[in-house]
């Protein structure tokens, strides 16, 4: 029953969910003032949900569909577009982690990253597979724009998106957002790394520059091979490096992180522990975003696990807890 509910919220618009949050919320007010029955409460509130599920089905009269890597850059192209185009984001960082199976790469996920609060199996069995049922349902006559970066997980992403229309009729346009803004006019030297940098309304401009080259059948085919040949690879961690997927080690960045924390330690007073956070949000700076935090952060709990730092707190989140280099840098205790 609760999951079904959960369904039957995701296909609400915000307006509709605000509108039927306000309605419980008013009912439950006004059914605790007069103090009635249990039994009748519940039975308003199944009242409610019964209207929910009676909602017409989603709209599938859209002109194109968009596809994007993230919550961030699918959020960013909801506000930018107009609402005749249809958004599905993705929940994923296929920078890290197994590639080859779905069940393995859940559990070293759960057992590595610290993400969210929520459990990361929720956003998994949730928001991901909801993501892909709406990717099978896509009618074979509405285009699709498939949005991509210099980034590692994004790079990736597309590929593992081409393998899965690699049966449809759908023309497909591919856009990296990366390249498409630094073709516009700029007056600073940001570069971003990741779609999800951008703003909406440059997102727009973005695809109304870019969404004119249809990717071509063969294109097609050697992008979704090359995602059958990175899911027969073991390594955990990937780069986008020279224009290409890099494979490398898992502690790749571990000496820069260690280094790092070095420069960190000296802003504060011998001895103090300082959040992990901190030392975190400066080498994403450093790396100008090629890594994402929790990875940095999975890391960095392993250089301390490994005897490297000092530790207190509970490493449930880069907030919870703080850490401080041994006397000696790069030496265990």
């Amino acid at each position: 029953m609760l999951e079904k509910l959960k369904e039957m919220i995701e296909q609400l618009s915000e307006k509709d969910a605000k509108t039927y949050l306000h309605l419980t919320l008013l009912r439950l007010d006004q059914l605790t003032k007069i103090d009635v029955p249990k039994e009748e409460i519940i039975e308003e509130i199944q009242h409610i949900v019964q209207m929910i599920d009676n909602q017409p089905p989603p709209r599938t009269d859209y002109d194109m569909i968009h596809i994007a890597g993230s919550e961030s850059t699918a959020g960013s192209l909801k506000v930018g577009l107009e609402r005749n185009h249809k958004v599905i984001g993705f929940w994923e960082m296929f920078d890290i982690g197994p590639l080859g199976d779905s069940s393995e790469r859940e559990e070293w996920l759960q057992d590595h990253i610290n993400i969210f609060e929520d459990s990361l199996e929720e956003e998994f069995s949730r928001t991901f597979k909801k993501a892909i049922e709406e990717l099978t349902h896509i009618p074979p006559h509405i285009p699709i724009v498939l949005w991509t970066a210099d980034n590692a997980h994004e790079q990736i992403f597309h590929r593992y998106i081409l393998h899965l229309l690699r049966n449809s009729d759908n023309e497909v346009v591919l856009i990296n957002a990366t390249k498409g803004y630094g073709k516009l006019p700029h007056t600073n030297q940001f570069t971003p790394f990741h779609s999800g940098e951008i703003m909406p309304e440059t997102l727009k401009v973005i695809f109304e520059n870019e969404s004119k080259d249809i990717l071509s059948i063969h294109a097609r085919n050697q992008l979704s091979a090359e995602w059958l040949q990175l899911k027969e690879t073991k390594d955990l961690l990937r780069i986008w490096q020279n224009g290409e997927i890099q494979r490398v080690r898992e502690d790749y960045v571990d000496q820069d992180l260690l280094q790092c924390a070095q420069k960190v330690q000296k802003d504060f007073p011998e001895n103090e522990f300082v959040k992990a956070a901190r030392i975190i949000g400066e080498m994403h700076g450093q790396l100008e975003g090629e890594f994402n935090t929790a990875f940095l952060e999975y890391r960095l709990r392993t250089l301390a696990f490994e005897g490297y730092f000092k530790i207190k707190g509970i490493p449930k989140s880069m907030r919870h807890y703080s850490v401080r280099l041994n006397d000696r840098e790069g030496e265990h205790a």
